[in-house]
């Protein structure tokens, strides 16, 4: 099936150098940091998406997820999409011969993007962040 999203976010453009900051998981709640613009060595503009009780997640390279991406399905100008069709869930779904109630979610940035299983919309914010090394 065509990959078929749908904006999760407020427009912005995807800059080719954003990429996933940080992404943290405590066993119930998913906190990925997207810094889209570098304000400094330790600062960056950014975006925070937070998933309540994600089932799963997946990191992908940009050039790992160019299936994504190259798709006419793929809409661009947002950081997070729903996944409607195509998408990591249907792979799994063919894989394990049995179909699962889940909804999809793409955290997408010009390098990492982020694959998200979910059944709560994410929860996003902008904000100044800094690097936690």
């Amino acid at each position: 099936m065509p990959l078929e999203t749908s904006p999760s976010s407020p427009a912005q453009e995807v800059h080719w150098g954003s990429d996933i900051a940080s992404v943290r998981f405590d066993g119930r709640r998913l906190v990925v940091l997207v810094a889209r613009e570098r304000l400094d060595d330790r600062r960056y503009r950014g975006l925070q998406v937070t998933f309540e009780s994600p089932t799963g997640f997946r990191f992908l390279d940009e050039l790992d997820f160019a299936r994504y991406w190259s798709s006419a399905g793929f809409v661009r100008g947002h950081h997070v999409l729903a996944v409607s069709a195509g998408g990591w869930a249907e792979e799994e779904t063919q894989l394990q011969g049995y179909e699962r109630d889940r909804k999809e979610w793409l955290v997408v940035t010009g390098n990492g993007c982020l694959n998200v299983f979910s059944n709560e919309a994410p929860k996003t914010s902008e904000g100044e962040f800094e690097d936690q090394a």
